[in-house]
């Protein structure tokens, strides 16, 4: 499932999608322009108008560094 990254930090990401995602399962989380790509639980899932919002902790490790974060913002504007 694809999903629109809102917001993301080096523990974490919230992502917007169209389906729900269940609370405490893990995903697998692949963002290219940040070259990311590991685990993540699922920590909260709400709605939002016709999508959801779902924030996900980075588990086994993975963290984001802030050049991922400034790397990944520069290639989008």
């Amino acid at each position: 499932m694809n999903g629109e990254c809102l917001d993301i930090s080096e523990g974490g990401i919230r992502v917007r999608m169209k389906l729900a995602l269940d609370v405490r399962t893990y995903v697998t989380v692949k963002f290219t322009q940040a070259k990311v790509h590991g685990s993540a639980s699922v920590r909260c899932c709400i709605r939002k108008r016709m999508d959801y919002v779902a924030g996900l902790q980075f588990t086994g490790g993975m963290k984001i560094t802030r050049e991922m974060v400034e790397a990944s913002t520069s290639v989008a504007d």
